[in-house]
């Protein structure tokens, strides 16, 4: 049997918590048979380093380790590397009631996911919705737009702080 590499992200600051979440993304992913050659194969991991640093340096600093074959994480059965890492992003999710929506609801869920966490303070300088807001919502039944739910919002450009880990090494193929 042969290994492939991997490198995974996974938000969350308990790196436990976060590197159980990714191995269940994997297995749900890449499923649960064995020798996918992801995260899926891995039942433990090692903290490389506890200073956070941005994602393209984990990933840099990941590259590295698995091309001088660090025996940390060498053996395809073994542990996987974890590195965490600053970020400017985040997921919030805001539930938006009738009275934070405007008369005849907002324009789109962007504005309403900016206009609510900003007037709640929740928003962070520099931040702004990315692609991909997702959750329950109900249009306003007179304008069809975005009126009251809850919403999963993506943040980027905020300030760097710890967000998560970068799970790397190889596995059985």
């Amino acid at each position: 049997m042969g290994a492939y590499d991997f490198s995974e992200y996974q938000e969350g600051t308990d790196v436990e918590a976060a590197f159980q979440a990714a191995v269940e993304a994997a297995r749900y992913e890449y499923g649960s048979g064995g020798y996918t050659g992801t995260l899926a194969e891995k039942h433990d991991y090692t903290v490389i380093t506890t200073t956070p640093v941005p994602l393209d340096e984990a990933e840099t600093q990941a590259g590295e380790l698995m091309s001088a074959d660090d025996p940390r994480i060498s053996d395809k059965s073994g542990p996987a590397g974890a590195i965490p890492v600053l970020t400017g992003d985040r997921t919030v999710e805001i539930t938006i009631t009738t009275a934070d929506a405007p008369a005849g609801g907002f324009k789109s869920l962007e504005e309403a996911a900016t206009t609510v966490l900003a007037a709640r303070g929740e928003l962070r300088e520099g931040e702004k919705p990315a692609y991909g807001i997702t959750g329950y919502y109900d249009l306003h039944p007179r304008t069809g737009r975005p009126y009251t739910g809850t919403l999963h919002v993506p943040l980027t450009g905020g300030p760097l702080e710890h967000t998560g880990w970068l799970f790397f090494g190889y596995a059985s193929s």
